[in-house]
Formats: C-alpha cells, structure tokens, sequence
C-alpha cells in the first residue's frame, strides 16, 4: 500500500513500475529485473492496472473489454471468451447475465468488478491499483474491500495499491509505505508496526490519533491470549480468526466479563479473553 497526501508522488511512484513515467535516476525492479531494460510492451502486457475512474471502453460490451489483453496476446476467441465467463465468475457477476452489457447500464461498483477482471484478463503476476475504490460510496467500498481480500487470498498476485485512506490501507495491505510531500519515504513496514510505532511526528499525524483502535483491526487472535474457560459457559463466542476489534466489539456489545473464543473448524472453546487480557495482548510487539 503507498499512503500520503495529494502531491507525495504515490502515483507517480506505481507509474514507475511500469513505465509510464520513466524514472530520473535509480532503478525499478520488477521480479529482479530492471524494468528499464524489459521491452516497454512486454512489461506492461504482464502488469495488470486498475484506476479509479475505471476507464472501460464505452462501446465495448463486458466482455470485449475484459478480453482487451487476451485478443492482443492472439488468445483464440474460445479461449478468451471462457477467460472471461471465469473471471466475471471471479468478481461475482453472472456471466449469462454480465457478458453483453455495456459499461453504462452497470452500477458503479458493477463497472469497478468488470475493471478489476479486465486487469486480470491475461492472469498477470502483478497488478497495479490507484484508488480503484476511491469514487464508490462507503457501503460499497466496504463490500468491495472486502471482496479484495477474498480475492486475493485466491490469487495470491503481488499488488501495488495507491490510497490516501490509512483505513483502507490498514485493512488490505501486507506492507505499507508512508509517502511525505515532495516524494519522501517517510516509514514503510506492517501495518501494525507503522500503527505502534509512527516513525515521526508526521506520520503519527497522518495514521490518526485513534491508531490505538486501527492497531486492533490487524492483530488477530493467538492462542497465547486467551485465558482458561472456568465457571459458567461465556455469554458469547467468537472464531480464533478474529481480531481483537472483533473480541472488543463483543465484550462491549454485551457489557460481559469474558468473551469465548473457538476453533474455527471445530468450534471447540479454546478459552477466554476478558478486557485486562486483550489490554496485554493489544500491547505486544508487532
């Protein structure tokens, strides 16, 4: 994820990846090689990118568009047309459905989908996002965000993702580069180290003074956490894949002493948390 105000460079930063703006001095590698020494057109064909304004072609129905890269690669048009079926599929749009649409008889985030698989069209390695979630309202974002990360968990592909949302950043991203004004490299790390220890006073300002309660979002659950279940059965249970803001919200929701904590296959109870053990445990290092 690559975080900053408007001007510190966070676009120019990914266009340097593939090439869209070549760098001045230094180098951009990309899977070990440097990118300036990769055909211009063979590096972008193994890039996918996704902007927020999207950027479908108007007069071409869902599926022209997300099979743009496959014609280019001469996929046959059965190859690329099942291409397509799987990767709507993928999105969560109903092929049958989707296929011959055009870009202005779908929702905002219906064309935000479509963008997304026209990016993955030829299975590129590596994709490039510049707030690809920007212009959509909260409640989709969210569900968009969130079908992110199941997606990613499926593909696995290296993303480099442009926000200015630290939330967003937060929720989505493995790693996190903090840019300051005029392109400066201000603290790059997980996002729990960057919410526990802000390398400086600009980016304690920039993540927000409730980086306390943001922490809790990325920090999941450890068996080491929970405390043994005695006495009467805990009002309320949550899987050990939780966050701790999840175990927070439940022991808030119900005002109780303790929260269970299960397996999440089995459902087995596991132990318990009560508020002086997730105060520990939202202490320990990243």
């Amino acid at each position: 994820m690559l975080v900053g105000p408007s001007g510190s460079g966070k676009t120019t930063t990914m266009k340097l990846v593939n090439r869209l703006v070549e760098p001045t001095s230094g180098r951009v590698l990309v899977d070990g090689r440097d990118v300036s020494t990769v055909d211009v057109a063979e590096l972008r064909r193994g890039i996918g990118y996704v902007i927020q304004q999207i950027g479908l072609f108007p007069h071409q129905t869902v599926a022209a568009n997300i099979a743009t890269v496959p014609r280019l690669l001469g996929w046959s048009r059965q190859r690329a047309a099942e291409r397509v079926d799987e990767l709507l599929s993928l999105v969560g749009l109903e092929p049958s459905v989707f296929r011959e649409r055009y870009p202005h008889q779908l929702s905002g985030g219906q064309r935000q989908r479509v963008g997304v698989a026209r990016a993955l069209g030829a299975d590129p390695p590596i994709l490039l996002m510049d707030e690809p979630f920007g212009a959509i309202d909260p409640v989709q974002r969210v569900r968009l965000q969130d079908e992110f990360r199941a997606l990613q968990s499926t593909l696995r592909k290296t993303v480099v993702f442009v926000t200015h949302d630290i939330d967003e950043a937060v929720r989505l991203g493995d790693r996190i580069a903090v840019l300051a004004e005029g392109g400066v490299l201000a603290q790059v790390g997980t996002p729990s180290e960057i919410l526990a220890a802000p390398a400086d006073a600009f980016v304690a300002e920039f993540v927000g003074s409730e980086r306390g309660l943001r922490r809790l979002r990325v920090l999941a659950i450890s068996r080491a956490d929970l405390l043994p279940a005695t006495g009467a059965p805990p009002a309320r249970t949550i899987p050990l894949s939780s966050s701790l803001e999840d175990a927070l919200a439940a022991l808030l929701l119900d005002d109780s002493p303790s929260v269970g904590v299960v397996d999440d296959s089995s459902g087995e109870l596991l132990g318990v948390l009560t508020p002086d053990a997730l105060h520990t445990a939202a202490r320990r290092p990243a």
